[in-house]
């Protein structure tokens, strides 16, 4: 999930992931835990996913095939 640059800061992104997080903690049968990979390029992603409640929780490797740095971090919010 990606916002264009001049519509950044107005609580779009916000706003949209918190009615996914919404939906699926509401989800039946529950669901206890999201995932997400961002590239380890992009810490504005990262700080963005860890003030909505995500935390690190791993590096994937090679996980982008076509761009670089191709490695992801692994962030993970629980329910």
């Amino acid at each position: 999930m990606g916002v264009l640059a001049p519509y950044r800061s107005r609580g779009l992104g916000s706003k949209a992931l918190e009615l996914i997080l919404a939906a699926a903690s509401s989800h039946r049968p529950k669901i206890d835990k999201i995932y997400l990979h961002v590239q380890v390029s992009n810490g504005d992603a990262k700080k963005f996913y860890e003030r909505h409640g995500f935390v690190h929780t791993s590096t994937h490797n090679d996980y982008y095939k076509k761009i670089s740095p191709a490695d992801a971090w692994v962030l993970e919010k629980t329910f």
